[in-house]
């Protein structure tokens, strides 16, 4: 029996000391580490916001928890859905964003952006979460392993590192588990499409109406976890494994989101059916003012007819992106002695999103993207070659050698461009997968009975590929239009339509694989033009974080110090850091020679830092102090990037008596730029401007612009384009967007004020009130394309105006020279302000169980934006309570959860939740005068929303668990508005990541422990 004891011993010792070994080998990943949620062996604790262990468990800064029960009582099965529901978190990317994913789940505290938001497991910080997009990616944290997630809002800079501005969330993952653990959840959605006026204006439309009741998004998700203690209770191994797999709902499904909503009448007060200008048949745009020719004009039947025709985008997308995760993992640690615990962390995930948006589009001409049809094009009818070249005097014949090979045509519509959707090429789908590998090692222990050490070593790596599909390659799309008749004397294709390449006398061009492509009569496509001119775009890299970190945590009590009055020691933590991000993104030549090119990216930044915090008890039970304490923290960081940054925080605790505390502290935290916002090469990306009331999006856009001629001109619009340029019915227009080395790090400064009441005279509640305001100075950002708009139009604001590139016609749009820069640069400053209220009650019955009430809120009070360092006070706008336009995503006044759980004495649990968003106007309708405005009347307000959940838990048996639940219980519609940016997480005419989208989710489980 002993030998077999022994040999347990040396094997979990062995198994430990591995997973050390291989993380140090390995390096580390970067990690402002330290609050592991171990108790330390004298019973000390650690709370998130600070690495001094200490007996005191209160936090100067506000902390709240999420346990693993909410989880499993929720049906939650992404760590996102549960999160994204506290109302101090904004949403961010998830798995409602299709156009422009990135596969990722990240976290946004406080509105303030997710690169702001720094994420830890076991106090340790995950790495970028992909060389696409910086914030990390809690895909990669097991939710089966979860124990409680800590969420502290507010600075953390001075004891985590770069990017806890706007705080920390803490994911705690179950360090002694002991048995074999099996889970099994099931869920999806349910929704009645019940409203009849959209289900009456998709019939007007012609488009296809959803079923009365639709059942979609199946969720399934299998995990298994086993764990042992050593005989001696010194050490556990719990291993982990699971497997996700999440269907995709289509916006097809739901008749608020079954076409893309406009606006029409006078100010914009009834729904229409908009969409994209890039239409099948194809939509024309004359933007070089060929005289006799319409501005715009279209395919049908084989004829040109004037105007034009909007292609529904929306049935197309999806809602909820299809999921496939695999996560296998290990944690583990052994007390050698108490001086020496080694302990080590391991995990993979294996991640495989799709991203799914409507059918390519195809522009340009036989010039590429500045247009142009040859009037000789052989799939022009009589009637196309006159309303195109014969009314504008151009000569419709071709030009042949004397041999029959084809030299050019006589004349050619410059300037002509072609909008088409490329329906025979299928929707465009977006394959993303990310692979990640990441491993701790390390050792703590006591030093003495003062003093503890930690170090630690963290290497994660995060693989990345993706392969884009329906887009289509600009150069043989030019070269499949340009479509003649071969009339070489003896060719396989005399007298048939073939490419120009293949039909001249210039044998080095040919390419046999090149069909002639009919955009032009309105028939379909010929399969094989489509599969020439259509290409697979692929983008590999990686990034990876290495972090070393060494602490040390003493309480100096034991050497006497402690002040008179207090009867705990003064306790200090110190330590040094070291952290190396580097990202590798490479995206192939397909990518980089397409109409939209996407550039490699490579670099890394490195930062060396030491650290340290004090906490010192001056008054202890005491009169009216039965705990007065303060803290105090600071780091300083090193980067090769070539700047040095200082970060720090000082505390107050005060309690006068047992029922209440106060509590208040200062924050400087700082952000250092990141690799992709140094080093990004430019690109264009998309941006959306606010739809105005008389429906446009470009003020200076059609037969009657918005805006005045005098306007215009500001932002480089002729007197011959001024009522001949075309809007985007679609509201998404060009943005140039790239990095920028000369970044300087942003600097914030927070402030927290709160109160803890906890009276004896009502037992088990609990109230914490607390007052934050965050500033954000040399904000690295872009200038919003819809300020340097407003300011260019109607202050013409030369550095507005410098920022607004008009395309060929005027367009912002249609052609790559049209767009609005947006490159990476320190802008202005952001600010933020408001409440955070929590409440707990547990009320406790002789003969039926307890009943728990929990409230959590947030009043934001500010949300105040400075765009620019030299901005007059005139431009500095508030978004408390707006949304859209400059203010962005919704920013509401007040939200709450509010939960009561009934604990019955029959093995029964029973959850009621109440979520709750206040409502928001857009931002237009506001006074100030940045954000005054024109807007459509159906976007004036989204109204508040009111979401009831029901979850119900049976313990079938002592080691068998039932679970079952349905969250938005009364289906409740989305709030909808035609003014929703992707940018802003704007998806299917509402913020699917904000406000339930996609009807009832009900959810069963079945959890099983051995």
């Amino acid at each position: 029996m002993m030998i077999r004891q022994i040999q347990k011993k040396a094997l979990l010792a062995t198994t430990v000391l591995m997973g050390m070994g291989m993380s140090v080998h390995a390096q580390a990943q970067s990690v402002p580490a330290a609050d592991s949620n171990d108790d330390d062996l004298s019973g000390a604790i650690v709370v998130t916001g600070s690495r001094i262990r200490s007996a005191n468990e209160e936090s100067v800064s506000p902390v709240v928890q999420v346990s693993s029960q909410e989880f499993a009582s929720r049906g939650v099965t992404r760590a996102e859905d549960m999160i994204n529901q506290l109302p101090q978190v904004f949403a961010a990317q998830g798995s409602s964003n299709s156009n422009e994913a990135t596969g990722t789940a990240q976290v946004d505290l406080r509105g303030l952006g997710p690169t702001r938001t720094l994420v830890l497991v076991n106090g340790r910080r995950l790495s970028y979460g992909s060389p696409k997009s910086i914030p990390s990616d809690i895909n990669q944290i097991p939710t089966a392993l979860i124990e409680n997630v800590e969420v502290l809002t507010g600075g953390a800079s001075a004891v985590y590192g770069s990017d806890a501005i706007a705080g920390v969330v803490n994911f705690k993952l179950k360090q002694d588990f002991e048995g074999i653990k099996i889970d099994v959840n099931l869920a999806g959605y349910q929704h009645n499409n019940s409203s009849d006026s959209l289900r009456d204006l998709l019939d007007e439309s012609g488009y296809a109406k959803p079923k009365d009741s639709v059942w979609n998004g199946f969720t399934q998700e299998y995990s298994v976890v086993v764990g042992t203690n050593t005989s001696d209770g010194r050490g556990n191994v719990t291993a982990y494994g699971s497997y996700r797999k999440i269907n995709p709902i289509l916006q097809k499904d739901y008749d608020y989101s079954s076409c893309a909503l406009a606006t029409s009448g006078p100010n914009g007060e009834n729904y229409a059916c908009g969409g994209s200008g890039y239409n099948f048949p194809a939509n024309f745009t004359n933007t070089s003012q060929l005289s006799g020719v319409p501005t715009q004009f279209r395919a049908d039947n084989g004829e040109f007819v004037e105007g034009r025709k909007t292609f529904n985008y929306a049935p197309y997308n999806y809602y909820q992106r299809p999921d496939q995760r695999y996560t296998l993992g290990a944690i583990g640690h052994y007390e050698l002695t108490s001086g020496i615990v080694p302990y080590f962390e391991v995990g993979y995930m294996d991640d495989t999103s799709t991203a799914q948006i409507a059918p390519g589009v195809i522009s340009g001409g036989i010039n590429g993207s500045s247009g142009g049809i040859n009037c000789d094009n052989a799939f022009l009818s009589d009637q196309q070659a006159q309303f195109l070249c014969g009314a504008a005097g151009l000569s419709t014949g071709s030009i042949y050698d004397a041999n029959g090979a084809y030299v050019g045509p006589e004349a050619v519509a410059d300037g002509v461009l072609i909008s088409r959707r490329n329906v025979e090429g299928g929707n465009r789908q977006d394959n993303i997968h990310h692979a990640t590998f990441r491993m701790v090692g390390g050792v703590r222990g006591d030093i003495n009975d003062a003093f503890s050490y930690d170090v630690s070593a963290t290497y994660s790596k995060v693989n990345y590929d993706s392969r884009f599909y329906g887009n289509s390659n600009t150069n043989r799309f030019a070269e499949a239009l340009n479509a003649v008749v071969d009339q070489r004397a003896g060719s396989d294709t005399f007298g048939q339509i073939v490419c120009a390449i293949n039909a001249d006398g210039i044998s080095g061009n040919d390419n046999p694989n090149c069909a002639p492509l009919d955009l032009i009569s309105g028939n379909r496509a010929s399969q094989e033009a489509v599969d020439y001119i259509s290409e697979v775009q692929t983008i590999t890299g990686s990034t990876a974080l290495t972090d070393i970190v060494a602490s040390v945590s003493g309480d100096l009590g034991q050497y006497g110090m402690t002040l008179p009055w207090a009867g705990n020691g003064i306790g200090i933590a110190f330590g040094v850091e070291y952290r190396k991000n580097t990202l590798d993104y490479n995206p192939d030549q397909a990518y980089q020679n397409s109409a939209e090119p996407e550039y490699p990216v490579s670099g890394s930044t490195t930062a060396k830092e030491i650290f340290g915090e004090i906490n010192m008890p001056i008054v202890e039970d005491q009169p009216f102090f039965k705990l007065l304490s303060v803290e105090g923290a600071y780091r300083y960081s090193d980067y090769d990037s070539g700047f040095q940054t200082h970060t720090y925080k000082a505390g107050l605790n005060w309690a006068p008596t047992n029922a209440l505390r106060f509590r208040g502290s200062y924050q400087r935290a700082v952000r250092a730029p990141n690799v992709i916002e140094l080093f990004a090469s430019q690109s264009k990306f998309e941006v959306e401007l606010t739809e105005l009331a008389n429906g446009s999006f470009d003020p200076c856009s059609g037969e009657t612009p918005f805006a005045t001629f005098e306007q215009c001109a500001n932002t480089g619009v002729t007197a011959a384009q001024y009522g001949n340029i075309v809007d985007n019915p679609s509201g998404q227009f060009n943005a140039l967007i790239g990095g920028n080395p000369d970044l300087k790090p942003e600097k914030a400064d927070t402030w927290a004020l709160g109160a803890v009441f906890t009276p004896a005279f009502v037992p088990g509640f609990t109230m914490s009130v607390d007052y934050f305001n965050i500033t954000v100075a040399d904000l690295i950002g872009s200038v919003n394309p819809n300020l340097s708009l407003n300011n260019c139009l109607y202050d013409a604001d030369e550095y507005s105006c410098s920022l607004i590139k008009r395309g060929q016609g005027g367009t912002l749009y249609l052609t790559n020279d049209g767009y609005f820069e947006r490159i990476n640069l320190n802008t202005g400053s952001l600010k933020t302000s408001g409440f955070d209220l929590n409440a707990n009650y547990r009320l406790r019955t002789d003969t039926m169980g307890s009943i728990n009430f929990n409230l959590v809120g947030t009043y934001l009070s500010s949300y105040k934006t400075k765009p620019l360092p030299t901005s007059p006070e005139a431009d500095v706008y508030e978004c408390s309570g707006l949304y859209g336009g400059l203010c962005g995503r919704p920013r509401p006044e007040w939200r709450h959860k509010f939960v009561t759980s009934w604990n019955t004495p029959w093995s029964l649990d029973l959850n009621l939740t109440w979520r709750f968003v206040s409502a928001v106007k857009v931002a237009q309708t506001s006074s100030q005068p940045a954000l005054e405005g024109s807007y459509a009347e159906l976007n004036r307000k989204l109204n508040s929303r009111s979401y009831f959940d029901l979850s119900l838990g049976y313990d079938v048996l002592d080691n068998v668990r039932l679970t079952f639940g349905v969250n938005n219980i009364l289906d409740k519609n989305p709030p909808l508005t035609t003014t929703s940016a992707i940018e802003d997480g704007g998806n299917g005419n509402t913020y699917p990541q904000f406000y339930d989208a996609t009807g009832r989710y009900i959810f069963s489980g079945l959890s099983v422990k051995f």
